[in-house]
């Protein structure tokens, strides 16, 4: 080949290869330029975004505070306490120490008609009311508009009780520095809710209210928002790399203004595609050799993706351990390997105790880390074992496997694994100590079929579990009949709810004086076949194949058909926690009502803690619909939970029922009478009623009073009676009354 051939093909070379250079250069800065363009726009749209999404919850947060004042405010009592006359020691319960203690106001100062300060409260101690004095300019401002609100509100007329406010808040807020620090300053008139007592003049006194913008209001804003380096600065002023918002006092002028390091998540993915770009210029050199290896590169990625697939068929994604699908293979073959060395096959399932709890109390996170930790311990257990495998059959339930020689050492083995689940767990959420229960089933080479097995380590768990958990239970063939007794009664209870064959009884609760102010609604079940079955019994069965809906819609029909004629008694029906969880319940208890025509105002839904231990949408929507409607909401079995108190914070139920242990051993422990007392006082504090149950004595009823309780229920003021005498005693009383009358 001569040298203008040569000259030639590298030209031509050149005019194919310059151009297609050319192009991909220009495509590439074409696409720089593009990447950031656009990186800028979604910079600016996200920083945009969330300085309304801080400034919109800011505002959430001032209503949230403003609203925390108002059940004290818009009240008679307050009226009467604070604006007629001043009673200290009803502002420092209602007021100083409870928005101090539990809502973190560190200032309650109150004003008169006039202007002047009546009381004082700071950081949880009367204070001297000339310390009002550095609030009094921004108060002034605030007085304003309160004012002007509450002359056009004009006069207050009385209003029946029961039939709801007659008042809407009027309050007004604003910032202000005071000696270097930040506050909200709030201002709420004091104005009956009913209007059973009038404010003492034309102009009521003020509640002043103010909360410090501290770290503790901005900590929880911040996680909530997701803000970083979220603090207080002086100014509002740009600073280069951070956004704020400015805290404006009434006047228009700028007390103070939030900062923060704004997310940028284009300039963060710019960063990332600087080097990727300039590789990209190099690898077009590159681009033959760049072909086969990717495709060497999808031929790996296709197999590890195979691989993965097939694992991913055969374990649990959260523990890593075999699933059933797995289980069932390897079962068949452990089956199958039985010999005069391992004659014998221990199959164990094992199920957590209280874990659902963990997740209702801690979140799921929690429960997630709890799951892997005990199948890190069955593994360990696992290991040293000949043949042993171990599987998670799904939700809080495992499975442990191995061959044995005898009987007793199933039994060790066994033995080893609760010793090694009972060990509490040490996490980032604290200590949790959960236990398990466990169903074993020795298999010899009679049983060659894996779903056999499992049947049998599943019923010996189902008796281990009815025995109250945290124990081991062997499988027995009596077990076999035992399940087909619960199947037969899970049939009749389907057959006893399509037919309506249940029937309520009336268990009567009296006040001190010994009269009737109540009926609790109680569900009974008398079987043609199988005889009287407890509410113990059935009631949880019914919860787990499903059937406690339609229980639930029979009990609301049937109590409403025969009691909404009754007059001057409550009743109350108890309401399950699947009930509550289930979306759409309220509504249709609701639809219930509405076709019954009862009056909600005189029953009440009783709910035990569990019923209210979860934040899902559908318990907040459902106790909200049954407050809105009028139902009374009470809390039953208060204080054998584990978030009583919270409960009484998050929901505002109107009555606790003291459970029937505590009862029981008042006058024999010390510790029962105190604990009623805390929580008789507990329930007076919120302004709720309480009622203990489970009173079986004269001196438990006598106890009681001196504590504080004044409504009782129990075998000592009255059984559950059919409805037909309940009725007839209810109409002999009304037909009493109206001759009275």
């Amino acid at each position: 080949m001569n040298l203008k051939t040569i000259i030639s093909k590298t030209s031509r070379k050149h005019q194919l290869l310059v151009p297609i250079a050319a192009m991909t250069l220009g495509a590439l800065v074409l696409l720089v330029v593009l990447v950031v363009f656009l990186v800028n726009r979604f910079d600016n749209t996200a920083i945009a975004r969330e300085q309304s999404m801080v400034e919109s919850g800011f505002a959430q947060q001032m209503r949230q505070l403003n609203e925390i004042v108002v059940p004290q405010v818009d009240w008679d009592k307050a009226v009467a306490k604070v604006d007629r006359t001043m009673d200290v020691d009803f502002a420092d319960l209602d007021f100083g120490n409870q928005l101090f203690t539990f809502d973190g106001f560190t200032h309650s100062f109150f004003v008169d008609g006039d202007g002047k300060v009546t009381y004082a409260y700071i950081r949880g101690h009367h204070a001297p009311f000339d310390s009002f004095a550095p609030f009094r300019p921004i108060v002034r401002q605030l007085l304003v508009p309160i004012r002007e609100a509450e002359a056009r509100r004009g006069p207050i007329h009385p209003h029946a009780q029961g039939k709801g406010p007659i008042t809407r808040p009027i309050q007004a807020d604003s910032f202000a520095r005071v000696d270097g620090q930040v506050y909200v300053v709030m201002a709420s008139l004091i104005q009956p809710d009913l209007g059973l007592v009038q404010p003492k003049g034309p102009r009521a006194a003020v509640s002043i209210n103010a909360i410090p913008v501290d770290k503790t209001m901005l900590a929880p804003f911040a996680a909530r928002y997701l803000l970083d380096d979220l603090k207080l600065v002086a100014s509002a002023q740009a600073v280069t790399g951070r956004a704020a918002l400015a805290l404006r006092a009434r006047d228009g002028t700028v007390v103070a203004a939030l900062s923060w390091i704004p997310r940028q998540p284009g300039a963060a993915l710019l960063q990332r595609m600087v080097m990727p770009l300039i590789c990209a210029m190099a690898m077009l050199a590159l681009a033959g050799w760049m072909i086969v290896r990717r495709s060497a590169v999808v031929v790996d990625e296709l197999l590890a993706s195979e691989m993965r697939a097939r694992h991913l068929a055969y374990h649990d994604t959260l523990t890593l351990l075999p699933n059933r699908a797995l289980l069932f293979d390897r079962l068949r073959t452990l089956l199958s390997s039985l010999s005069s060395r391992h004659p014998l096959l221990g199959m164990m399932c094992i199920d957590l105790d209280r874990f659902k709890e963990v997740n209702d109390t801690l979140g799921h996170q929690a429960g997630d880390e709890l799951l892997k930790v005990m199948a890190d311990r069955l593994r360990s257990l696992a290991r040293g074992e000949p043949g042993a495998f171990t599987a998670r059959l799904g939700g809080d339930e495992f499975v442990l496997i191995a061959l044995a020689s005898d009987h007793e050492a199933v039994a060790s083995l066994a033995q080893r694994c609760l010793a090694a689940l009972l060990t509490p767990v040490d996490s980032e959420f604290g200590r949790l100590d959960v236990g398990c229960s466990i169903g074993v089933a020795v298999i010899d080479s009679s049983v060659r079929e894996p779903s056999l097995a499992l049947r049998q380590a599943d019923l010996a768990l189902y008796r281990a579990k009815a025995r109250g958990r945290g124990c081991i239970t062997f499988y027995e063939h009596e077990m076999e009949t035992a399940f087909q007794t619960r199947r037969v009664l899970e049939q009749r209870l389907r057959h006893a709810l399509e037919h309506g064959a249940f029937h309520m009884v009336y268990q009567p609760q009296v006040d001190r004086a010994g009269t009737v102010c109540a009926y609790e609604a109680l569900l009974r079940w008398d079987d043609a076949e199988l005889g009287t079955i407890s509410p113990s019994t059935f009631i949880p069965l019914a919860e787990e194949c499903g059937l406690i809906l339609g229980i639930g819609e029979f009990v609301l029909r049937r109590v409403f058909a025969q009691t909404r004629d009754w007059r001057g008694v409550r009743v109350a029906i108890n309401v399950s926690a699947i009930q509550m969880r289930a979306p759409g319940f309220a509504t249709r208890l609701i639809q219930i009502a509405a076709g019954s025509g009862i009056d909600p105002a005189q029953y009440e839904i009783e709910l035990t803690e569990t019923a209210l231990l979860t934040d899902s949408p559908a318990t907040m929507e459902n106790f909200a619909a049954l407050k809105r409607l009028g139902f009374a909401i009470v809390l039953d079995d208060f204080g054998t939970g584990y978030s009583s108190l919270r409960l009484l914070h998050r929901f505002r139920v109107d009555k606790i029922k003291i459970d029937r242990s505590f009862v029981a051993d008042l006058g024999q422990s010390s510790e029962a009478g105190t604990l009623v007392r805390a929580i008789v006082k507990l329930a007076r504090s919120f302004h709720l009623g309480v009622i203990a149950e489970g009173v079986e004595t004269e001196a438990q009823k006598a106890l009681l009073i001196a504590a504080g309780c004044h409504e009782f229920q129990g075998y000592l003021t009255g059984r559950p009676t059919d409805f037909e005498v309940v009725s007839a005693v209810q109409q002999d009383r009304q037909a009493r009354e109206l001759r009275r009358a």
